[in-house]
């Protein structure tokens, strides 16, 4: 029996651009009905059945984005725009559209996308993946938001966790950008898929391209086997690169070849690789600062800055501190097979108060710390570390300024961190929870002797 082709809507303003993604689809073995009119765009709608539509945001006389729902029909529908910006992308998820591309379209990127759209089950709807993403939603549920900002985040990751939009999550060190990441690739479409994550701080500029690509045995001295890279691993699933703004300029050039063509190829191997992956990225850096001084490429930040998610550092969402400290007392007391430990009021207090540089990571640790080193199932004042307990005075206080900006914030907590181990730069990239060359590398970026 030969396999019917599947259905292709395009709806397009731009009479070139409509003629080429036509032309490109029926190359692919799409049957492909196109208009560059709105209002026959839902006339088709109505009467014929699509797997796939592409509408474009600017298509006259059907408003895509306001009014009559068009995201109702059994079709699925992928969202275009000259508009590159956030607030459309979320509308576009928010309505119930499965992908947002921003114009200029990357024809390969559109014919992936369309793949990844027909993959899912026909008989299931948008509610129902809905329900199913629910019944798993592990690390959805450990994004704690009692307060106003992070319950901000948790909309943002379920309106653009289906898409297969490019996402960048901005905050400080250890706010919780890995826990993020997962959320969204556990509520996608590719959550049966692998979740493959890659700290970019943690390569030199020769090992990035072997480890992110691949290699093949002989490549290179030390290369005693093949190597398939983490863009093989991640292939139909969703790779987080984490510290991407630690990526070197010559290897930006590699990775920005791959998430534009989706291919790669190993080190050693002659043949290109292509790889299917959603790409979610995270940096504690001011990427705008970072391509403004040439040390980040503009063309790579804007492939990735699609939909960024900013996730605020504790001191600003202190509402949300008491349930973290339960959460992390439960989970570390379960660990260490002891009976369940509380703190006290005054404790509670004290840690509500504390400015928490290290962020949530910095919490759990002392946490984890308390629940080991507390002689009782009460903890109190006095079980604290030292950079926790009650002072006569404010000497070892981290004093941050209300207004100051994340460089000037950062560049005072690593300041403060150093004096607080006597420039122990090891021990100071160990608390702040970034690598020894990260440090190094921030050290110059912000003047620190």
């Amino acid at each position: 029996m030969i396999p019917q082709k599947a259905q292709i809507l395009i709806g397009e303003e731009n009479a070139p651009l409509l003629c080429k993604l036509k032309d490109v689809l029926e190359k692919a073995n799409y049957h492909v009905v196109s208009t560059d009119d709105g209002w026959k765009a839902s006339k088709e709608l109505k009467s014929r059945k699509f797997d796939v539509a592409i509408l474009s945001t600017q298509l006259p006389g059907m408003n895509i984005l306001e009014g009559k729902n068009y995201f109702n029909y059994s079709t699925k529908i992928i969202v275009t725009s000259s508009e590159n910006n956030v607030s459309t992308a979320v509308e576009a998820m928010r309505k119930g559209a499965l992908d947002f591309i921003a114009k200029p379209i990357d024809m390969a990127r559109i014919k992936e996308n369309i793949k990844q759209v027909l993959k899912s089950p026909r008989s299931k709807s948008k509610k129902s993946m809905l329900r199913d993403q629910e019944d798993n939603p592990d690390a959805f549920r450990r994004i704690v938001r009692n307060s106003e900002s992070m319950q901000k985040v948790a909309k943002l990751v379920k309106q653009v966790a289906a898409s297969n939009v490019p996402i960048l999550l901005r905050g400080e060190t250890g706010v919780g950008k890995d826990l993020v990441a997962r959320a969204i690739h556990e509520r996608s479409r590719r959550s049966h898929e692998s979740f493959v994550a890659v700290n970019c701080g943690s390569f030199t500029e020769d090992l990035f391209a072997s480890e992110l690509f691949g290699h093949k045995k002989g490549a290179f001295t030390g290369a005693y086997a093949d190597n398939p890279g983490r863009f093989a691993l991640a292939d139909s699933g969703t790779l987080f690169l984490d510290e991407i703004g630690e990526v070197p300029l010559k290897n930006q050039v590699d990775l920005l070849r791959a998430l534009e063509s989706h291919e790669y190829q190993p080190l050693g191997d002659p043949q290109l690789r292509r790889a299917d992956v959603r790409i979610i990225a995270a940096t504690n850096l001011e990427l705008e600062k970072s391509v403004m001084e040439g040390n980040f490429r503009n063309d790579l930040y804007y492939r990735l800055n699609v939909v960024p998610i900013d996730i605020p550092p504790l001191r600003n969402r202190r509402e949300d501190i008491p349930i973290l400290i339960e959460t992390f007392l439960f989970e570390a007391c379960k660990a260490q097979n002891q009976s369940q430990k509380q703190l006290g009021t005054d404790t509670l207090k004290i840690l509500i108060d504390y400015q928490w540089p290290g962020n949530v990571r910095e919490l759990r640790n002392i946490v984890q710390r308390l629940v080991v080193t507390s002689p009782s199932d009460v903890i109190h004042p006095e079980n604290l570390p030292a950079q926790l307990a009650p002072q006569q005075d404010n000497r070892g206080h981290l004093n941050i300024p209300l207004g100051n900006t994340i460089a000037e914030t950062e560049a005072e907590l690593i300041r403060h961190t150093l004096q607080r181990v006597t420039s122990n730069r090891r021990l100071a990239a160990e608390i702040l929870g970034i690598s020894v060359r990260s440090l190094h590398y921030k050290l110059r970026q912000y003047e620190i002797s």
